[in-house]
């Protein structure tokens, strides 16, 4: 359009054809403004590396076609230099895979362990190490690849891995175990008990339970034995018996001798399924099965109005649980917040309700009435007991003269009597 504007005013004059030039070189100057600077044929200044850095670090933001920027590989990966260059279509050059990570030494397993190696064991790499069953792992369980001088190394040594061991046996009475070290316990270890005997190798005692135990763990860091160990009775007779959540009636004792009777009682808020008494049998055994106490539903919540709240509520509740009340804006709560659940479905303290606040102030305004209207009368009767108690004063006080005149004033009525009549 601007060349032929200019060929067009060429034709028709030198006076027209200057006024074309300025008009096309106004309109070129606007359309450069407005194209992008990739359409100039220039490159913006690339982005940084994680894995190379400038060997000429510039401040420039743009840069003309064809121009070169020379890199350097950082610590941690292979040294070299490459260069990336703007391309014709204001790009630059790709620089992916100019540098290759150094790799830390291939790692090994520990004794009585092994190594996690994830993608590859180069520079940022981690690793990770565990036990065998059975060991537990003294050192740091992970290790990466980091940078060291002018290499790269594993930041962490392999941890060891020991047995996990395990604290001796528990002794028991009359008897003793068999193992093949009594000094040194660790796990998979299995001891074997056994009851002592008589002369001539009478039997004495029954071996209650488990024979044999062996060690174990439940972290993996800390042994324990599998069980408690069994115990050596007085042939014919029991070990206590125990029901969770339920206590012994009858006599306690240590041990108890056959046809022995024990009664059990649950505790509060527990109910009993089974028999209520057992009896010791021969070899340590209660008949029949010994029972048990389970926990029951106990309280139930009423039907609540709308505008009384429980927290957490729920429709059944155990011996012992509480429940917290709370009442809804405009409303009072009357009652204690919280009450707990007791036996025969009753609440301790009762259940609390929710009265409105301008319920609560009628009651409150008819109680100051209440009190207004009396306080006069009170205080009119006051002064009225008050008065009748100073007249009365006052004629006991006229009484007292007259019976006691003053010697001055009055003779005596014996002063008048002749000695005869004194006499």
């Amino acid at each position: 359009m601007v060349v032929l504007s200019l060929r067009r005013a060429e034709s028709e004059g030198p006076q027209d054809y200057s006024v074309a030039l300025r008009r096309g070189g106004a309109l070129l100057a606007a359309l450069l403004l407005l194209t992008p600077p990739a359409a100039w044929g220039h490159c913006a200044a690339p982005a940084q590396f994680s894995f190379a850095r400038p060997t000429n670090p510039t401040d420039e933001s743009e840069f003309s076609i064809g121009t070169s920027l020379k890199y350097e590989c950082r610590p941690g990966y292979m040294r070299r230099q490459f260069s990336i260059t703007c391309q014709d279509n204001s790009t630059w050059t790709s620089a992916e895979g100019m540098c290759i990570r150094k790799s830390c030494t291939t790692p090994s397993d520990p004794m009585n362990g092994m190594v996690h190696i994830g993608s590859d064991i180069g520079f940022g790499s981690q690793i990770n190490y565990t036990c065998n069953r059975g060991y537990r792992r003294i050192g740091i369980s992970s290790a990466v690849c980091i940078i060291s001088g002018n290499t790269v190394t594993w930041d962490n040594e392999a941890p060891i891995c020991e047995r996990i061991p395990c604290e001796p046996p528990p002794a028991i009475a009359n008897g003793d175990f068999f193992s093949h070290n009594r000094e040194d316990f660790h796990y998979g270890m299995v001891v074997t008990y056994h009851c002592d005997l008589g002369v001539r190798g009478k039997k004495l005692f029954d071996l209650v339970g488990e024979p044999s135990i062996y060690c174990t763990s439940n972290d993996g860091q800390v042994g324990v034995w599998s069980g408690p160990p069994p115990q050596c009775i007085i042939s014919n007779k029991c070990t206590p018996p125990h029901v969770e959540n339920a206590v012994r009636v009858s006599e306690n004792k240590s041990l108890f001798s056959l046809r022995d009777i024990v009664e059990f009682r649950c505790e509060p808020g527990f109910i009993m399924k089974g028999p209520r008494s057992v009896q010791c049998q021969a070899i340590n055994r209660w008949e029949p099965e010994l029972p048990s106490c389970s926990k029951e539903v106990k309280c139930r919540l009423p039907q609540l109005n709308e505008i009384l709240e429980v927290t957490a509520m729920r429709k059944e509740y155990y011996y012992g649980e509480n429940v917290t009340l709370e009442c809804k804006d405009g409303y009072i709560l009357k009652g204690s917040p919280q009450s707990w659940c007791q036996a025969e479905d009753i609440w301790d303290p009762p259940l609390a309700i929710c009265l409105s606040r301008s319920h609560g102030g009628l009651i409150a305004g008819i109680c100051f009435g209440t009190i207004l209207l009396i306080l006069p009368i009170i205080v009119s009767c006051w002064i009225i007991l008050k008065k009748n108690r100073d007249n009365t004063d006052e004629k006991s006080k006229e009484v007292n003269i007259h019976l006691h005149p003053q010697e001055d004033n009055c003779v005596h009525p014996q002063a008048l009597l002749t000695p005869e009549e004194n006499s």
